[in-house]
């Protein structure tokens, strides 16, 4: 969307083209000197040549240099920087140190004041901290929403509170990564000595542990990474308009379909703030257990020397920059690329004007710019008056019609002198102008500091709130959870740590379903095994379904177990066995997040038990091919007979009921030959016949009989299961393959209960809350989904939705993207996944298969033509993560050295 950026309502009287009030007194002091020498007798007979020096000297004086300067305004900078106080030290007293001043003299603040003001001594301050978030990579719309967010935040400042925006740098804090993995190991340990990981299944993992704590402390010694942080900072004279004002902010960020992530500092945190405004390389720790009395000390700089033209901060040569020009027009994050060069600190100071005034100072500026446009006959200069007055148009109709805020805006950067060129060319590029304040480096650091003094407002830019809203430096893409761990690097080269668990409605991170797209050879397989590894040493039970053996390496050097479901060498699940399904259990709890498993089981079993039968119809239908409806009908009659017969009807307590309890497809077919010998009607004799005929393939000695007939047998202790479907899909009968797809579905459905059946149950025995994970991984979707029998899909689609409530994550991978765009009600499941899913890894995609995903994400978010370009030129091994509405980024993913070896990699 297109801003304007208004042009200067101060402007200088011109009585001709560029001939200003100050050069006409400039002229007459030139010409008044030219007199004396003219007239005077102090000269002889050299007056001539004295008169024609000085000629020479005030000619010399009206020379234009930087930022419309002339000579002589230099100079009268010159001297007034001569009468300033340049040296400033930390602690400077006494006699010893005549050639500094204290470093007091040139703060603004005092100290800090219930651990959230900032004191002034005569005003306070507030700060507020805003996550940066991907804004480039979001459609126009989101954009503009997260816009009108920041606007509506920035409408609750009242006419006598100022506000900076402000963007330091410091150093990334590898510890808080350590701590949380000391904990991670610590819980790990715990399970371990209480039996619940074999010694294989602890070394493997420990040795994860390892890896990672080593170079965590590696990064620690190396040399400091260093990150842009962003803040507004609150100035006024009352501390609970202040909090209200800085409390409303962080309230409306957070509101809406934006969510963006803000939080009030205080504490440690706003000490850390300070500090970073006059030193990049420092460690946050030290301030941990420090006393309030030494907190001025610790943030202060040791040494401030101003030259005319530089800055000594410490031990750095820096300059302090401000904007003197503005481009007219100006898009959505006009302010992010000036933000968001390195080695640079930036301050966007505003302060509010009344606006009566400003609105008489706008009318003035337009009607001078009028007289001046008719008096202007080349087309180039009227085009430029032209849109001048455009631009101060609109800012007046915005003044009157939408009740805008007008703000005088000054941007003010301190940038290490290497970079100055870098930043002045970023300027240019987004047509600004910078000024490298010559003679005015204590203006210019005065301005720019944390406070709300302005000492160069004849450079401020008139601006309404959503122009200044319109700026958004809050723009960068990285993934940094205290809980995570490494997963490669960003674009911009930081390095990634996710947490899949995290839990953060404000960023709305509700759940920790995945989908992994990408087309064969663009890493999605390496990226899944990365991220399952590392996740096996997170206290948290896999279950992976593997169509083409990827996992067994993983799944054998990490202690797991393989399960081939294409036979019963690893056991079987008897299709009659009552198991529970999370649709019962939410029934029954009513969708709360909060509730004691083994109650609601106790409480659903009468309705699982109906739920059941239908399930078992389910499985009957698929695996009964040709048969008619009258004989179908008959056997959900015996099976309830069957049922009945071992004792199970409605009122039975399941949770009570073991593995052998249950009836076999052997007493199925028992019974079907009972009936049959008994029965005398022609019709009914003809159905028990076809059933007999069915179900006999599946009982003792016929040829699929291998693959159900018995209690269930299959043990999933480990705590890696694959299941490898392999032999399975093998086989090509998709009916055997969707029948075990349904049966190994509902047992892992079981197994996902059972997870929160084990948290509760640990909590109560040892006191500790361990919140086990459970992860399902369905490798290569697509061979999972058959059109006839969208078992499969189905299955993801509802555990999507509710495998949150277990600890639990279900990750999706694929490479064929048409598969879930079959008939309209796989593409209603899909979406339902797809909608369901908090993280998207989108890896390399052909562009031809671009317009598929496109409509597969046509309801959670979409993907802009920059987010499609980076994806089809992808290099092998990055993706495109998407982690919530307003977080989006590409990230290259890596996996270390031992990791890889465990996955099968190395």
């Amino acid at each position: 969307m297109i801003r304007y950026i208004p042009s200067k309502t101060r402007i200088k009287v011109e009585f001709a083209k560029n001939i200003t009030l100050s050069d006409i007194l400039m002229l007459f002091l030139g010409l008044a000197v030219a007199a004396v020498i003219l007239f005077s007798n102090l000269f002889g007979g050299y007056k001539w040549w004295w008169l024609m020096g000085w000629a020479a000297i005030v000619i010399s004086l009206f020379i234009p240099i930087e930022d419309g300067l002339r000579v002589y305004s230099s100079l009268i900078l010159l001297i007034k920087f001569a009468a300033y106080r340049k040296k400033y030290i930390k602690g400077a007293t006494g006699r010893k140190n005549r050639k500094y001043r204290p470093m007091q003299e040139i703060m603004p603040f005092v100290g800090i004041e219930l651990g959230k003001y900032i004191n002034f001594q005569t005003y306070y301050g507030m700060v507020v901290e805003i996550q940066p978030i991907a804004l480039e990579l979001m459609q126009v719309e989101a954009q503009d929403r997260c816009i009108n967010t920041l606007a509506n935040a920035l409408r609750r400042l009242n006419q006598y509170q100022t506000v900076s925006i402000i963007k330091t740098r410091k150093p990334m804090r590898f510890d808080i990564f350590l701590q949380s993995d000391d904990k991670k190991f610590e819980l790990l340990n715990q399970l371990y000595e209480k039996g619940q990981y074999s010694e294989w299944e602890m070394n493997s993992r420990s040795e994860i542990f390892r890896e990672r704590v080593a170079a965590l402390q590696n990064a620690i010694k190396a040399e400091p990474i260093l990150q842009d942080h962003f803040y507004i900072l609150i100035c006024g004279t009352d501390k609970q308009g202040l909090e209200d004002t800085a409390n409303g902010i962080v309230s409306d960020l957070g509101s809406g379909q934006t969510n963006i992530v803000s939080n009030v500092l205080g504490g440690e945190e706003l000490v850390s703030f300070l500090k970073s405004n006059y030193d990049e390389i420092f460690d946050e720790k030290e301030v941990k257990n420090m006393p309030q009395s030494s907190y001025m000390n610790w943030i202060y700089p040791n040494k401030i020397e101003f030259g005319v033209s530089r800055m000594l901060l410490n031990k750095s040569e820096y300059k302090q920059m401000s904007i003197v020009d503005y481009p007219v027009t100006v898009g959505n994050a006009w302010a992010a690329n000036i933000f968001s060069l390195q080695g640079t600190r930036v301050c966007m100071k505003m302060t509010p004007v009344d606006k009566d005034k400003g609105e008489r100072a706008i009318d003035k500026v337009i009607m001078e710019r009028e007289i001046k446009l008719e008096r202007t006959y080349t087309e180039s200069k009227r085009l430029e008056q032209q849109q001048d007055l455009d631009s101060l148009r609109i800012l007046l109709q915005e003044l009157k019609a939408n009740n805008e805020q007008l703000y005088d805006v000054n941007i003010h950067f301190t940038v290490l002198a290497e970079q100055r060129k870098e930043l002045k060319t970023i300027l240019k590029q987004n047509g600004f102008k910078a000024s490298e304040m010559f003679g005015r480096q204590v203006d210019a650091f005065v301005s720019s500091n944390v406070s709300s003094l302005e000492k160069l407002k004849n450079l401020s830019r008139n601006m309404p709130t959503t122009t200044i809203a319109a700026s958004f430096p809050f723009v960068a893409s990285y993934m940094q959870d205290p809980n995570g761990f490494f997963l490669g690097y960003s674009r911009s080269g930081y390095p990634v740590f996710a947490d899949f668990f995290a839990r953060d409605r404000r960023a709305g991170r509700i759940n920790s379903n995945m989908m992994i797209i990408g087309k064969s050879g663009s890493g999605k397989s390496y990226a899944t095994k990365t991220m399952l590894t590392n996740l096996a040493a997170d206290r948290t039970k896999m279950f992976i379904l593997d169509p083409e053996s990827e996992y067994e390496i993983m799944t054998k050097n990490l202690g797991g177990k393989i399960i081939d479901v294409g036979s019963n060498t690893s056991g079987i699940i008897n299709p009659f066995h009552i198991m529970m399904s999370l649709e019962d259990l939410d029934a029954v709890n009513q969708e709360s997040d909060e509730f004691n498993i083994d109650d609601v089981v106790q409480a659903s079993s009468n309705k699982t038990f109906f739920t059941y039968l239908q399930f078992l119809e389910q499985f009957f239908r698929v695996i009964l091919e040709g048969i008619n409806s009258d004989a179908f009908e008959m056997l959900n009659t015996l099976i309830v007979e069957l049922y009945n017969n071992k004792g199970i009807n409605q009122n039975t307590d399941l949770i009570k009921l073991k593995a052998e309890d249950y009836p076999i497809f052997d007493d199925l077919y028992a019974l079907i030959c009972d009936k049959l010998k008994k029965e005398k009607d022609a019709y009914y004799r003809q159905n028990l016949q076809m059933l007999q005929t069915y179900i006999q393939k599946f009982a003792t000695g016929g040829r699929n009989s291998d693959l159900w007939n018995g209690p269930t047998s299959i043990t999933t202790d480990e705590n890696l299961i694959t299941f490898n479907f392999q032999t399975l899909f093998a086989a090509k009968n998709n009916r055997l393959a969707n029948a075990q797809m349904i049966l190994i579905f509902k047992y892992l459905t079981n197994e996902i209960i059972n997870n929160k059946k084990f948290n509760e149950r640990y909590k109560a025995e040892y006191g500790i809350d361990i919140k086990r994970q459970v992860v399902l991984a369905v490798d290569e979707a697509h061979m999972f989904i058959d059109p006839d029998f969208p078992v499969a899909l189905n299955f993801m689609a509802e555990m999507a939705k509710r495998i949150r409530k277990y600890q639990g994550m279900q990750i999706v991978i694929t490479q064929n993207i048409k598969d879930f765009l079959g008939s309209i009600e796989i593409q209603r499941r899909s979406a339902a996944i797809i909608n369901a899913s908090q993280y998207s890894l989108i890896f390399q995609l052909a562009p031809n298969d671009m317009s598929d995903l496109l409509k597969l994400y046509s309801s959670a978010g979409g993907i802009n033509q920059q987010e499609q370009d980076g994806i089809v030129t992808a290099p092998t091994g990055r993706c495109f993560l998407i982690t919530g509405p307003t977080s989006r980024q590409f990230v290259d993913i890596q996996a270390l050295p031992n990791v890889k070896y465990l996955m099968g990699e190395g």
